[in-house]
C-alpha cells in the first residue's frame, strides 16, 4: 500500500483515486466508532436488566449477612445475564446499604472494532441499582367523597388522582422483599357507605332487631321503639338489600367495638321507609312514597311506621323510589393486594346523596381495624406497620331539610332518610350537652356532625392511625374540623383546583413510601 502510494504521488493521474482513498479511512473509522458505541449501549441495557432482577431477587431472599448476600446475588446476576461473546462481565458487587437497602453494581468489559486502538483497552460499561427492604408494612383506606357536588370534573378528576394512586403505591410495593407490603382499602361514602348485599348474614349485622338503633325507625303509636326486622320487609317486598348501613348508635358511631360483641354495637342495614301518602295543598309529598298506607291511623307518623302495609305489598309501578332509595355509591373495598379491583371500583365511582363524613370515616377505620366486621388489620401496636387513613371531601357534613319545610311544614319526618337515619330518632348528639338531637336547623346537624368526626379522628388516632385529609374547591370557611382531623399540618391538603388532586394524592403516595417502606 505504501509502495503503491509513494507511485501514485509520482503519478498526478492517480492524485484523485489517492485523495478518494484517503477521505475513505476516516469515516470507515467512524462508522466502525459508532458501531462499537452502539454494541456498548446495547451491552449496558442487557447489563442493567439482569442487575435489576438480580437485586430484587437478592433483596427478597433471606440473606443476612455480607457473604451470603454476594453469593446469592452473583449467582442470580449469573443466571439472568446472557451477554454476546465479545462482552464479558468483569465484576458485580452486592452490599447493605442504610435503612435495609441492598445496593448492587456490575461492570462489563465490551471488546471494540476501532475505539481500542485508540483508548488502548475495552470499553466499560456499568450498571447501578438499589433495593428497599421494607421496613413497615402498610394498610392504607382511601376514604373518597361521592356525594352528588362531586358531580361532573371533580369526580372525574379524583378517579384519575385515586387510581394513579393505586398505581405509584404497587410500585413501591414491587420495590421491596415483602409481598404484604402494602395494602389498600376503598371507602365510597355520601350519606351511608354501602358494604355490599353479600353480607347480609353477616354476624355483625342487625337482622334480628336486637338493637334500639334499628327499632327506632318504626316506633308504635305512643312513640315506642318497636322489634323490627328490617330484612323480613324487604322479603315481603320481593326487594334485594343493595347493601348500604346506617350510622350506630353512640358511642360506637365513633369507635370500633366489634358489632358482635353486644346488640347495641351491631350494624343496622339501612332501610328507607315508606313515607306517607298525603301531599300538601301544592301537591308536593313525602320524598320517598312508594306502596299504599293501611288506613286508621291518626297522624303521619304512625301510618310510616306500620309494618304491617309491606306485607303482599309491592313498589307502585310509578316510582323510582324505595326501601334502597339512596343506596347507589359504589360498594367498599376491603383491604387488598389485587389493584386491578381497586382500580376498577375507583373508576365505577358515582356522584350521589349528601355528606356524612363520620360514617365514611367509620368505615375506613373498620377496614383497617382488627376487630369485625371485617378484622382484616393486624392488631394495634404490631411492630413495623403503619396503619394510613386519606380522607377526601368537597364539602362540610350535611342532612339536609326533608320537602315541605318551609314557616308551615307538613313533613313530620322533618329531614330525609339517610345514613343517620331520620333527626327524630336521636341518633346525633347535641355537641353541647352530650343528648340526643332531635329538632333544630340544617347548621345544628352539621355541627353535630363535625363534632362526631373530630372525636372519631381523635379516637382513630389514639390507635396511632395516621390521618390525611383533603378539602377540595371549597371557597368559604377554614375547614378547622379537617385541619384538626389530620395527623398534622403537613397531612392537610386545601385544594383549590381538583385538577391538582393527582399531583397532591402522589406527594402524599412518595410521602409514604419514602417514610415507611424505606425504614
Amino acid at each position: 500500500m505504501l509502495r503503491w502510494l509513494r507511485s501514485a504521488l509520482r503519478d498526478n493521474r492517480a492524485n484523485v483515486a489517492v485523495t478518494v482513498a484517503l477521505s475513505l479511512a476516516p469515516l470507515s473509522l467512524a462508522a466502525l466508532g459508532a458501531l462499537d458505541i452502539a454494541r456498548a449501549t446495547a451491552a449496558k441495557l442487557v447489563l442493567q436488566d439482569a442487575l435489576d432482577a438480580a437485586t430484587l431477587a437478592t433483596a427478597k431472599s433471606t440473606a443476612s449477612d455480607a457473604t451470603q448476600l454476594q453469593t446469592t446475588g452473583d449467582r442470580i446476576l449469573h443466571q439472568n445475564l446472557v451477554l454476546d461473546s465479545s462482552v464479558t462481565l468483569a465484576s458485580d458487587t452486592f452490599v447493605f446499604g442504610t435503612g435495609g437497602t441492598v445496593i448492587a453494581n456490575a461492570s462489563a468489559a465490551v471488546r471494540p472494532l476501532v475505539i481500542g486502538f485508540i483508548t488502548g483497552g475495552n470499553i466499560i460499561v456499568g450498571a447501578h441499582t438499589e433495593v428497599k427492604r421494607a421496613g413497615y408494612e402498610l394498610e392504607i383506606a382511601l376514604v373518597l367523597d361521592n356525594t352528588g357536588s362531586m358531580q361532573g370534573t371533580k369526580l372525574k378528576n379524583l378517579k384519575t388522582a385515586a387510581g394513579n394512586f393505586i398505581d405509584t403505591m404497587a410500585k413501591a410495593a414491587a420495590q421491596t422483599t415483602d409481598p404484604n407490603a402494602v395494602k389498600i382499602s376503598l371507602v365510597p361514602f355520601s350519606q351511608s357507605v354501602r358494604v355490599d348485599s353479600s353480607y347480609a348474614s353477616a354476624t355483625w349485622l342487625d337482622v334480628n332487631g336486637a338493637s334500639t338503633a334499628n327499632n327506632a325507625l318504626f316506633p308504635d303509636d305512643n312513640g315506642a321503639p318497636q322489634q323490627t326486622r328490617r330484612f323480613d320487609l324487604f322479603n315481603q317486598l320481593g326487594i334485594t338489600w343493595a347493601g348500604c348501613v346506617e350510622m350506630r348508635k353512640p358511642p360506637y358511631d365513633i369507635d370500633d367495638t366489634a358489632p358482635d360483641s353486644t346488640a347495641e354495637a351491631l350494624v343496622v342495614p339501612y332501610f328507607a321507609p315508606d313515607e306517607p301518602d298525603n301531599s300538601d295543598s301544592n301537591g308536593q309529598g313525602y320524598s320517598n312514597n312508594y306502596i299504599k298506607d293501611k288506613s286508621g291511623h291518626t297522624n303521619q307518623r304512625g301510618a310510616q311506621s306500620d309494618t304491617a302495609k309491606y306485607k303482599n305489598a309491592s313498589v307502585n309501578a310509578w316510582s323510582s323510589r324505595g326501601p334502597n332509595n339512596g343506596c347507589d355509591m359504589q360498594a367498599l373495598q376491603r383491604l387488598t393486594t389485587n389493584w386491578t379491583a381497586l382500580k376498577s371500583a375507583i373508576s365505577s365511582m358515582k356522584a350521589t346523596g349528601q355528606t356524612n363524613i363520620p360514617l365514611g370515616m367509620a368505615w375506613g377505620w373498620h377496614t383497617l381495624s382488627p376487630n369485625t366486621p371485617f378484622a382484616d388489620g393486624v392488631a394495634y401496636g404490631t411492630p413495623k406497620h403503619k396503619k394510613i387513613v386519606i380522607l377526601m371531601t368537597d364539602g362540610e357534613n350535611t342532612m339536609f331539610n326533608a320537602p315541605n319545610m318551609g314557616s308551615t311544614p307538613t313533613n313530620a319526618n322533618v329531614t330525609d332518610y339517610n345514613g343517620a337515619g331520620y333527626l327524630w330518632e336521636g341518633r346525633l348528639l347535641n355537641p353541647t350537652t352530650g343528648q340526643p338531637l332531635v329538632s333544630g336547623t340544617e347548621a345544628d346537624r352539621t355541627a353535630a356532625l363535625d363534632d362526631r368526626l373530630q372525636k372519631l379522628c381523635a379516637n382513630m388516632k389514639a390507635k396511632d392511625i395516621e390521618i390525611y385529609t383533603l378539602r377540595v374547591e371549597v371557597t368559604n370557611g377554614t375547614s378547622t374540623v379537617l385541619q384538626s382531623c389530620a395527623s398534622g399540618a403537613d397531612h392537610y391538603f386545601d385544594v383549590k383546583n381538583s385538577a391538582s388532586l393527582d399531583a397532591i394524592f402522589q406527594q402524599i403516595a412518595n410521602g409514604i413510601a419514602s417514610l415507611h417502606l424505606s425504614k
